[in-house]
């Protein structure tokens, strides 16, 4: 019997421990052959550490891996948290469909991981799928949604510019913070130069908590139109923005003349 005869059967063991080398030892040593399999024991595992181990060892062949683990979403429910992870590893643009179908979950985990493979894929298709959600929830689910927006980048910044504009203030507020994300110069260059046409208005908008996470994004980037937003701000009626503003530019002059 060869070692991965021994994997194969250990994977099955009672023992986490051993499960979990064995995993390790497939997916180190197993071909794209043994991935339907490996998904079969991952959808069925209760180890949170087994499960990590055989989604290593599944992503490992990813497009061997990509049709057992879409017809597991619909055949294993209350496996999809995982495998949704998995997909979100693959990145595959062809299972955009099959994943927008869980976007709407109403387990909250669903949707979230839901939202993370649709935002790693960086397809357009995923974009009105996350900006849906913009406002909702609790926290931490904003957070998540959040996250989601800034790995899709540059197809959601047309979305959370308009979302800017919305009559709620948590979908304002939401999609600024989200911009912010996506405005990281150094994470994303083509995005944040979206993020920033966007950001601008929004900072001299008239609600102070949106303005203030504009100029949070706005305040570390270097274009014309971000010294004017400011200046318009320190010059505004609002006495709170104002200072911020005013803050802020001091802050960039000095880091202008230490680059200087």
């Amino acid at each position: 019997m060869t070692t991965l005869d021994r994997a194969r059967r250990a994977v099955s063991d009672p023992s986490p421990t051993v499960r979990q080398q064995a995993a390790l030892h497939l997916g180190t040593h197993g071909d794209a052959t043994l991935t339907p399999d490996l998904v079969s024991l991952l959808v069925d595992e209760g180890d949170f550490f087994v499960r990590e181990t055989l989604t290593w060892a599944v992503v490992r062949h990813p497009e061997a891996a990509l049709a057992p683990l879409l017809d597991a979403l619909d055949r294993c429910p209350d496996a999809r948290v995982q495998v949704l992870h998995a997909l979100s590893k693959i990145q595959a643009p062809e299972a955009v469909p099959q994943i927008l179908r869980f976007a709407d979950a109403r387990q909250p985990g669903v949707a979230a991981k839901a939202w993370w493979a649709l935002g790693r894929t960086g397809t357009p298709e995923a974009a009105p799928a996350l900006l849906a959600h913009l406002g909702e929830g609790e926290e931490e689910q904003r957070r998540e949604l959040s996250r989601a927006l800034e790995q899709l980048g540059a197809p959601a910044v047309e979305g959370l510019a308009d979302a800017l504009a919305a009559p709620d203030p948590a979908v304002r507020h939401h999609a600024a913070q989200a911009l912010v994300l996506i405005g990281d110069p150094a994470a994303r260059p083509a995005a944040a130069a979206l993020a920033e046409a966007a950001l601008a208005p929004a900072a001299q908008g008239e609600g102070r908590e949106t303005a203030l996470v504009a100029l949070e994004a706005l305040a570390p980037l270097d274009a014309p139109e971000v010294e004017e937003a400011l200046m318009l701000l320190r010059d505004g009626e609002d006495r709170f923005l104002s200072l911020t503003a005013q803050w802020l530019l001091a802050d960039r002059a000095e880091r202008a003349g230490r680059t200087a």
